[in-house]
């Protein structure tokens, strides 16, 4: 599913980087409270154009150095992180000095609303959408940086919109410093997940993502994005997470079908550690729904090695889903 311009519309709307055309870096992280993941890309396929990763490294990170709390601060042992984020950039090369940067769903807000309208100014837009989410921003609306996606539904007009405080962003661009890397693109992670969607028509899809401490819940229908939601998950087994992931799904299906009027085919689950495969079984008995684990195209992983490979099929299908949109 090709969201080329969506990303690029969330994540240039308002530069939250001061990048002003849309060009997938050739180099990505990602950090994540218990982890942190770099890849390098090395050109494209000859399969479907799809781009490949030349190298992915993951390094964990101890608990406590970086949390994933929307009102900050989020970097609570910046030499941990740092130090991984060298590695991981050690082992994956690519010296270019722009790179992007995934960071936890948590560490963000993301509503969709109905407009009627939005001024033409993109500043005074944002200024708008930051008002709307006012009462799920933990902090003044003022200290936002927002982006957004504008679709045109019949009859109206719709925002899929990010919100991030601009001293937590500051906080993650400053990792990127710290390596000598500028953040030339940011986006939360579940959202590089969405192009590995296949399409389905008028339907739309319920994407469950789990990862670290946390689950991401997303509708999204053709291009346009319904509907999202992040649990925090921190201190729970992982019988209690899955509990508490099977109960939301279900939650979200009886509403995406009743009050979106969205209907939704087979579940698309993504899992990372802590989370494991065996959640697909066990999440379509639990809701009696058809339920497929996420698989990114098998080229996009062709020429990583052994532990490189190992890793990619942990952790690296948001890496994939970028490489399926580049």
């Amino acid at each position: 599913m090709d969201w080329k311009d969506q990303l690029k519309d969330i994540w240039n709307r308002i530069a939250w980087t001061g990048t002003a055309s849309f060009s997938l870096p050739g180099a990505l992280f990602e950090v994540q409270p218990d982890f942190v993941m770099g890849a390098r890309f090395a050109g494209k396929s000859n399969g479907n154009g799809h781009s490949q990763l030349g190298r992915l490294a993951v390094e964990p990170l101890q608990p406590g150095a970086l949390a994933a709390s929307p009102a900050g601060p989020i970097v609570l042992n910046e030499s941990a992180v740092v130090k991984a984020l060298h590695d991981v950039a050690a082992a994956v090369g690519n010296g270019q000095p722009r790179a992007g940067l995934l960071v936890p769903d948590g560490a963000v807000r993301v509503g969709v609303f109905p407009f009627d309208e939005l001024p033409s100014g993109k500043r005074e837009a944002a200024t708008l959408v930051g008002w709307r989410m006012r009462e799920s921003l933990p902090y003044p609306p003022a200290e936002a940086r927002i982006s957004y996606q504008t679709t045109r539904p019949a009859g109206g007009m719709e925002i899929a919109a990010v919100a991030a405080r601009s001293s937590v962003m500051t906080e993650f661009e400053g990792l990127l410093d710290a390596i000598n890397r500028s953040a030339d693109m940011v986006l939360p992670a579940t959202m590089a997940l969405l192009p590995l969607l296949p399409e389905q028509g008028e339907s739309g899809h319920l994407l469950v993502h789990v990862y670290s401490s946390a689950a991401t819940l997303v509708v999204a229908q053709g291009e346009r994005l319904r509907f999202w939601r992040t649990s925090d998950l921190t201190g729970l087994a992982p019988d209690a997470m899955f509990e508490q992931v099977a109960s939301e799904a279900a939650r979200v299906l009886a509403s995406s079908e009743d009050r979106l009027n969205v209907q939704l085919g087979p579940i698309r689950l993504c899992v990372r550690p802590p989370a494991t495969e065996a959640w697909a079984e066990r999440l379509a008995s639990a809701l009696r729904r058809e339920v497929a684990l996420l698989q990114p195209a098998p080229e996009i992983a062709a020429l990583l090695g052994g532990p490189d490979r190992t890793a990619f099929h942990s952790y690296g299908a948001t890496m994939a889903g970028l490489a399926a949109n580049r």
